[in-house]
Order: C-alpha cells, then sequence, then structure tokens
C-alpha cells in the first residue's frame, strides 16, 4: 500500500463557549482526504517554530480565513478591514518563507494567495467594492459553498491549466480583498472577467495559488478535487526525496 501524504494546514481561532479554539475546515479535510492524503492542523504558535512543524509535513495547505493586515505592504487599514490577526499573519508567513525555502509543495487559497502576494513584495486592493468599483461581485452573503458564482479564465500555458485540463472555470466567490500589485517572481496565470487575479504561481516551483474556494466545490465537481489530488502527489514525491 502506498503511503498516503501528509499535508500541513495552519489553523484558525474562534470563540467557542467563551474560550479561543483551533479548527480547521471540514471543506479542506475532506478534499484532502478524498485527494488521498492526511490532513495534520497546524496550532497557530511561535514563527519560531515553523521548521519544527514542517518536519512533520509533506506540504503545506495555505486556507482562507481572515484578512492580511495592511500593514504588512505598507498601508493603513481601510474601515472595512475589520477582520485581522496579526498572530496568524506572523505564523503563517512563517510556514510559508520555510516551506518555499526547502522548495515543498505549497497550495494556497483566498487568503492563503493574498499572503503569498504579501510575503514575496506584492501589494493588496484592500477592499474590492470601494477600491475597484467596476468589479462584479466578489463576496456572495448566503452563496452556498459548492455553488459556481463567476467564471475564470486559466492560461494555457501555466501550471494551473495542466492540472484542471481547462481553460475555464465556473468558480465560487468569498473574498472582498484581492492581489494588487503581484509580487516580482510571481505570475498571474488566472483571473476574472472584471480583471480580479484568481490564481499565481511561481514558475518553476512546486506552489499554486487561487483565490477562489476549490474545497467548496470538490465534492460537487470533480474538477477541483484536482488540485489536491495535485497536491497529495506533489507532497509523495517531496517525501521521497
Amino acid at each position: 500500500m502506498e503511503r498516503k501524504p501528509y499535508i500541513g494546514i495552519p489553523s484558525f481561532l474562534f470563540k467557542m463557549d467563551g474560550t479561543t479554539t483551533c479548527g480547521t475546515g471540514k471543506d479542506y479535510i475532506g478534499s484532502l482526504l478524498r485527494a488521498g492524503a492526511l490532513p495534520l492542523q497546524l496550532p497557530v504558535s511561535s514563527p519560531e517554530d515553523a521548521p519544527a512543524f514542517l518536519d512533520r509535513v509533506d506540504a503545506l495547505l495555505l486556507p482562507g480565513g481572515e484578512d492580511v493586515s495592511p500593514r504588512l505592504y505598507g498601508e493603513n487599514p481601510l474601515s472595512s478591514v475589520t477582520y485581522l490577526c496579526s498572530e496568524k499573519d506572523a505564523f503563517e508567513t512563517a510556514l510559508l518563507k520555510e516551506a518555499l525555502r526547502r522548495e515543498m509543495p505549497v497550495l494556497c487559497i483566498c487568503r492563503g494567495m493574498q499572503l503569498l502576494n504579501v510575503t514575496l513584495g506584492g501589494t493588496l486592493y484592500q477592499d474590492i467594492p470601494s477600491q475597484l468599483p467596476n468589479a462584479h461581485g466578489h463576496y456572495q452573503h448566503g452563496l452556498l459553498r459548492d455553488e459556481p458564482y463567476h467564471r475564470v479564465t486559466i492560461q494555457e500555458d501555466s501550471r494551473l491549466y495542466e492540472v484542471v485540463q481547462a481553460g475555464e472555470l465556473m468558480v465560487n466567490s468569498f473574498h472582498h480583498q484581492c492581489v494588487r500589485q503581484p509580487a516580482p517572481g510571481l505570475r498571474v496565470c488566472a483571473q476574472a472577467d472584471d480583471g480580479v487575479v484568481e490564481a499565481l504561481e511561481l514558475p518553476g516551483k512546486p506552489l499554486l495559488a487561487v483565490q477562489f474556494h476549490p474545497e467548496g466545490m470538490s465534492a460537487r465537481f470533480p474538477v477541483f478535487l484536482r488540485l489536491f489530488e495535485h497536491l497529495a502527489q506533489e507532497a509523495l514525491r517531496y517525501s521521497q526525496r
């Protein structure tokens, strides 16, 4: 029986019965299990512990969650930026930098893609409705997680195209921030019809980043499961180096 790779997922923090709790979204867990991988939650911890955590896994998945603090790219927060966690920003940044240094496979989703861009020197639109008034809605309150909302066009010479084997996807959408200036070295490989960046890659490296939420679509639409299957395959190769 082939060994299953371990995928590390940083946790998010929430209140339960008056206690701050570390958690991981069920859709992320289910997508990785269906892809043949074993998810391991990485609790929000000191950035100094990032290398020790990554010693225990074969790949990293940076999930969605809180807004990335604008102070990380030299801006003051707009009034619409209210959901921040500096402790999580610091821990996930340390994990990402260490994973990139090791050339460990990484999949970044939503906030994860935004954090990737900021970590490598890019910037974000803090709030799409106020800063990109011609963009269509990207955060839909009440939309089901597995419901397609808008179209994404994928570059045919990209890693994302190679993985999903499609030039277009209808994706879900749950974000009010997005990439403004891509970081040096990152390539935009997919966009929405309104120009909003929907995917980034680091050419020559085992990394993919998407703005939409494939974990919410993977049970209903197998094309989205391919992203997690690809991560699992890359993780297995990494573990055998």
